[in-house]
């Protein structure tokens, strides 16, 4: 396997941007208007400027200067000198943005004399005619509109970005933007009333008339009648029409005319009205409004359809209910009346009859429970309202969510179940649905997976009824060590026992110890058929919180001491290549001898573990590769480049196959040391692989030149089939794992 290169020291990289992007920027007197980077001598002193604070760089846009800025602070002044250091990588400038508000609405020839309609203030600018006032971006300017003598204000044109409310024009400004102030000429509105002297509502306003008022062309305006209205005389009047066309309330549109317009409203005469129930102290709904009807009075006029709706069911002050019967002139629950001829002389009076009603109240332990009744969900407390005699049908849910980690469980009905039907009596009827609480209980361990828990009793979604208790214990997983409980339980026991009087969370904390799996010990090209490790080549130690992080060897001698660990078998210690809390790769030294060994791992600040393993002459693995789930042999052509599926292994050719475990070579391997690339450490034992179904003889089995405990054997490739064939090297009589090789 190729060894890492060290990079020569070139320089430091120094990147240069502009915020926002765009924007022009000198670096050494050259200019820029995009990020860019550049390699500096470390020390050399460099200058950055601009060429101007303010930069027009799109339509109607500034960019206006701000500061220099780097990952430690920021620098002043739109020109600067830096020194290139590797702990610096970026300089950026830094502008902000402004737009342009854009107020179109007049244009002015001559800015001392225009006969402009109105004035704009933008954020306490007065402006007299259509320009551009610049804010910042992401800012919000108001505008005010004001108009002119013999000109009205009629309005902002709704666009983006814009919260209008009447002269008042809020504008976030998050691009260029035009805004539209609407200015017209007057026009006299006159305004009468049939009979004189009345008054009327002109946008929403209090008018008497006769009166007149000046509105803008085109403009749209609110007339209302105030209805009924007494006269000077005392005599009571109900609105009849306008003499538009217009209803009691509408809207008015100024037409283009020099010539004033006039609008009256006629009246009749008023009829007073009164509208009764019996009993007495009900409500009806009067054109769309409830009114409490004990002697209220209403005047309409002679002539005029009101709309009364009497509701099917309603309760009394003294909380009886009740189910409307009739009309005393006959007509529906809901239904328009006529003001008869005379009524302004005689009066006109109306009475809704009711009967009364059983209510069935639904309560619960549970406020705001949602059931049904009848099917049609209702939620406590729940009341309907049915005849005497009637079946109501009433389903409560099994379980109701009380928050996070609680919920309520119900008790049942009178009989059991959760369907309930009850038949109702003369007298109001109550129910009541009860609920008991259950608590979620919480376990974990810190780490996580550490321990194997039991609870008893067990739940199957981890709930309990609030007045039970239950008992806790767990066994730490091998690499770990039981610390202490945390949260609701406490103690160094690892049992205990928790009441679910409320939702519960127990945590045991666990201490991380180093561990090694019995058989955690194997050849670093993976599974191997012998059961065992061979002198000189790359073992795997697997087990489980054997270092404090991930450390690979550097370049050059293999280290003894790796992320603060050792390893050695008996006094022997093994030169490292990698080290994590999961796995470490050693060196096996070349003299070890075989049969059973005691490897000892010490980490840092944890105690010493050991494990037993078994070191035989000859354990061949081959490295895999990995390809969409497929392990491939690590093979390289004649010509050194690799064998891929793209690039397959052709009959005749000379390949190399890379592994380790091959056995004693003729020379002994350096310990800590790369393989020499002179002379051969070839291996001592014979060496033959088969490919497919076909055995073939090594041309040279041998120690891999600079690399640690890699071994490698080459062969001439023959009489093997196209595709993907199983692979594999036999020394000394043991086989290795198998692999794939890709073949022409």
């Amino acid at each position: 396997m190729p060894q890492a290169v060290r990079a020569q020291d070139q320089g430091t990289v120094t990147r240069i941007t502009s915020v926002p992007e765009g924007a022009l920027y000198l670096v050494d007197g050259q200019p820029f208007n995009h990020s860019t980077s550049a390699i500096w001598p470390t020390g050399s002193k460099h200058t950055l400027s601009i060429p101007s604070a303010s930069q027009n760089l799109g339509v109607r846009t500034l960019y206006n200067f701000i500061d220099w800025e780097y990952a430690g602070g920021k620098l002043p002044g739109s020109t600067v000198t830096v020194t290139a250091s590797p702990a610096i990588g970026e300089y950026k400038v830094v502008f902000g943005i402004q737009y342009a508000i854009g107020v179109s609405y007049f244009n002015c020839p001559d800015p001392a004399n225009c006969p402009s309609p109105g004035t704009i203030n933008v954020n306490g600018t007065i402006i007299n005619s259509s320009q551009d006032v610049f804010v910042s971006a992401g800012g919000t300017a108001l505008l005010q509109a004001f108009p002119n003598a013999g000109y009205v204000f009629t309005g902002w044109l709704p666009g983006p970005g814009q919260v209008i409310t009447g002269f008042l024009n809020s504008v976030t400004v998050n691009s260029p933007i035009v805004v539209y102030p609407t200015f017209q000429v007057a026009r006299k509105i006159n305004f009468l009333t049939d009979p004189p002297e009345l008054t009327i509502l002109a946008d929403r306003t209090p008018l008497g008339t006769p009166s007149t008022l000046d509105w803008a062309f085109d403009s749209v305006h609110t007339l209302g009648a105030n209805s009924p209205q007494q006269d000077k005389y005392g005599k009571m009047w109900a609105f009849k029409s306008w003499s538009d066309g217009g209803d009691l309330n509408h809207a008015y549109k100024v037409g283009r005319s020099n010539m004033p317009d006039t609008v009256t409203a006629s009246y009749v005469p008023a009829a007073g009205v009164s509208i009764l129930t019996l009993p007495v102290g009900l409500k009806i709904k009067v054109d769309g409004q409830f009114n409490a009807l004990n002697g209220t009075y209403f005047a309409w006029g002679v002539g005029e359809t009101h709309h009364l709706e009497a509701p099917l069911t309603q309760v009394d002050a003294q909380g009886r209910t009740w189910q409307f019967s009739a009309w005393s002139n006959g007509g529906a629950a809901t239904q328009d009346v006529v003001v008869p001829t005379g009524g302004d002389v005689n009066g006109y009076r109306l009475t809704a009859t009711y009967k009364a009603l059983t209510k069935l109240s639904v309560t619960s332990s549970l406020t705001g429970l949602s059931l049904k009744v009848d099917g049609v969900a209702c939620d406590t407390p729940c009341d309907v309202l049915r005849s005497p005699g009637t079946p109501v049908k009433i389903s409560a849910p099994a379980t109701v969510a009380m928050g996070d980690g609680a919920r309520a469980d119900f008790d049942g009905w009178p009989g059991g179940g959760t369907d309930f039907t009850v038949t109702l009596a003369d007298t109001d009827t109550t129910v009541y649905a009860s609920y008991h609480r259950m608590n979620r209980l919480s376990s974990l361990s810190d780490p996580p997976n550490g321990a194997v828990w039991t609870v008893l009793p067990a739940s199957s979604d981890g709930f309990y009824n609030a007045a039970a208790t239950v008992a806790l214990s767990l066994t730490a997983q091998p690499g770990y060590r039981f610390r202490r409980w945390d949260g609701d339980l406490s103690g160094t026991i690892p049992s205990g026992v928790v009441a679910m009087t409320a939702p519960r969370m127990v945590k045991a904390v666990l201490d991380t110890i180093p561990y090694i799996a019995p058989t955690g010990i194997s050849n670093a090209a993976g599974a191997t058929p012998l059961k065992g490790v061979a002198p000189g080549s790359i073992i795997s130690i697997f087990g489980a919180n054997l270092s404090g992080g991930v450390f690979v060897a550097p370049d050059g001698m293999l280290p003894q001491t790796l992320g603060s660990l050792t390893a050695r078998v008996g006094e022997r210690v093994l030169p490292l290549m990698f080290v994590s809390p999961q796995q470490i790769n050693a060196n096996l030294p070349d003299d070890i001898a075989t049969g059973q060994q005691i490897l000892t791992v010490s980490p840092n600040n944890q105690p010493d573990v050991r494990v037993v393993f078994n070191v035989v002459r000859n354990a061949p693995g081959l490295f895999p590769v990995p390809v969409n789930d497929q392990a491939f042999a690590m093979a390289v052509h004649e010509d050194g480049s690799a064998v891929t599926t793209d690039s397959p292994a052709k009959s005749g050719e000379l390949l190399t196959v890379y592994g380790t475990g091959f056995g004693p070579a003729d020379h002994a391997r350096l310990e800590g040391f790369p393989t020499p690339a002179s002379p051969d450490y070839l291996i001592v034992d014979d060496v033959s692989v088969q490919a497919g179904d076909v055995t073939i003889a090594a041309t040279k089995s041998f120690a891999a030149p600079g690399k640690f405990g890699v071994d490698a054997v080459q062969f001439r490739l023959s009489g093997v089939g196209s595709g993907s064939v199983t692979f594999k090297v036999t020394v000394g009589g043991v086989d290795s794992n198998t692999v794939l090789l890709p073949v022409e």
